[in-house]
């Protein structure tokens, strides 16, 4: 299941808040996030307000860099209303109202700055990491955020690095894992592909294959030493040869992780695959 970008607990807050206008000061809202409730939801929270909110959250998908987008228009608009109520009447509370809502979008990774929300994963155009945490390696969750880190700071050759370290552990864990012998100290992503292509069968080669995965396979042996050239030529690894462009390390970085998901999952059903013979 993908990681929600905005979490539960901070969409309760901001619904909360909401509780304070009419109905259709909410519906005026999410319309600043083009935003469409579900007709006749049945909400599980008490009061029409709460379950107008709730018919709005219903139709997104919070692992979604598009829904996440619009909502977070919803929120700074909230966070503007707060803000010119404040302005207005220092003696209320909106000033505390407006730092507890703050703090729930940083905990969930998002800056607040000039009236907009800023985040890595929303903001930068990256895919999500896929939930590369379940070969329990710090080092690759490391990567994961370096990588984010770095394309929202503008550091498009860091953040190849990034994404390329990011290859290598992935690797080598999978190595580890499927009990591949191989050099612990290879710092080629080209090499250490064909080790693992082995155990996960990705090779493109055998007569049981049609035609059409041969082609798949062979692409992803493509992609691995394009990654290892621009790695090479484009990032902090060794002296660069050219400046990348941003879009081409966001390129990049999403190709670091469509390649480490699917080879994850590979991994995960070769392993259910062979219980069963087992078994």
């Amino acid at each position: 299941m993908s990681r929600e970008l905005i979490s539960k607990a901070t969409r309760n807050d901001f619904r909360e808040i909401l509780t304070g206008y009419t109905l259709r000061e909410i519906e005026m809202i999410f319309d600043a996030g083009n935003l469409q409730p579900i007709a006749d939801y049945q909400a599980t929270v008490g009061g029409q307000r709460r379950g107008l909110v709730e018919a709005y959250y219903a139709n997104l998908d919070f692992s979604s860099v598009t829904d996440t987008k619009n909502l977070l228009a919803v929120f700074e608009e909230i966070i503007g209303k707060l803000t010119l109520a404040s302005e207005g009447q220092p003696d209320k509370n909106d000033r505390a109202t407006i730092n507890a809502l703050l703090r729930r979008m940083e905990r969930d990774g998002f800056s607040y700055r000039n009236g907009h929300f800023a985040s890595a994963s929303v903001t930068s155009g990256i895919v999500h990491a896929p939930s590369l945490g379940r070969l329990t390696a710090g080092s690759i969750q490391e990567q994961v955020e370096k990588s984010h880190r770095k394309i929202a700071d503008g550091d498009a050759a860091g953040a190849i690095a990034s994404a390329y370290t990011l290859i290598e552990e992935f690797l080598k864990q999978l190595l580890r894992k499927s009990g591949t012998t191989f050099n612990e100290s290879e710092g080629d992503i080209r090499t250490l592909y064909k080790a693992v292509a082995g155990p996960l069968h990705l090779e493109p080669k055998g007569d049981s294959l049609e035609n059409y995965l041969k082609s798949v396979l062979e692409g992803l042996q493509r992609q691995v030493a394009g990654l290892f050239e621009v790695a090479n030529k484009a990032s902090d690894r060794h002296a660069r040869r050219y400046n990348p462009a941003p879009h081409h390390a966001k390129l990049a970085v999403n190709a670091a992780f469509t390649l480490c998901e699917f080879l994850l999952e590979s991994f995960e059903y070769q392993q259910k695959r062979n219980q069963k013979r087992a078994s």
